[in-house]
Formats: C-alpha cells, structure tokens, sequence
C-alpha cells in the first residue's frame, strides 16, 4: 500500500496518522500537487491528494473514506 501526498496538506496527514493507528502497514511517496503537478497527473489524472495505491489499484481518498477508517 502507498500513500501519495504531502503529509503537510492536512488531508493526507489525516490518512497517514488513520493508518498507523489501525496498524495497517504503508508506503508514503511525497508529491507534491503543486511542484509535481506532471507527476502526479500520471500517477492521478485527476490530480486529488490524498491518493492511494494498493497494488496498483489507485483510489483518490475521500472524506467518508478517512471518516470510515478513522473511528
């Protein structure tokens, strides 16, 4: 499992700390939207932090997702 984002954007913070505290193991690759903009639009074309990828299925992580995870 990767995570995609910079952990300074509250949302992916968010993610990476749900995660951990579920004890789910992860990878974080810091990319930037903004100074990756061409990177991460390969990796996501709908250029959405935070992003997910479990095995080279990508999911852009929504609020419900963070909320289902995060209790």
């Amino acid at each position: 499992m990767k995570l995609i984002g910079m952990l300074d954007s509250p949302y992916v913070r968010r993610v990476a700390i749900s995660l951990q505290l579920l004890g789910l193991k992860f990878e974080h690759q810091s990319l930037s939207v903004f100074r990756g903009f061409a990177e991460f639009q390969q990796i996501n074309p709908v250029v959405k932090a935070p992003t997910f990828d479990c095995d080279g299925h990508l999911q852009e992580i929504t609020d419900a997702w963070n909320k289902y995870f995060g209790r």
